[in-house]
């Protein structure tokens, strides 16, 4: 059993030094990643609101699909202002105010 015990940790180390190489890239804020996830993010929120203000005059059936893709892209905006609030997206606490 305690050869077993001893392979088993070796294991979760290995995958614990594996996991931490992957998430290391991912550490800093990228400037060039930030600001495309906002990017990314706001145009088509943007988009779908005016999307959503005009098919209101042809139908709520139209308008509702869409007001759930604006649901889901308004998450996606609460996310990156939590990660902002954290410091994680901008080197410069500028950015973050």
């Amino acid at each position: 059993m305690s050869g077993d015990s001893v392979l088993t940790q070796g294991k979760r180390q290995m995958n614990t030094s594996t996991w931490k190489e992957v998430v290391a890239r991912y550490q800093q804020p990228s400037l060039w990643r930030s600001v495309w996830q906002i990017v990314d993010t706001l145009v088509p929120y943007a988009v779908l609101w005016v999307l959503m203000y005009r098919s209101l005059a042809v139908s709520y059936w139209l308008t509702l699909p869409l007001a759930i893709l604006a649901a889901g892209f308004l998450v996606r905006v609460f996310i990156i202002h939590h990660d902002c609030g954290h410091g994680s997206f901008f080197k410069s606490q500028k950015a973050i105010k």
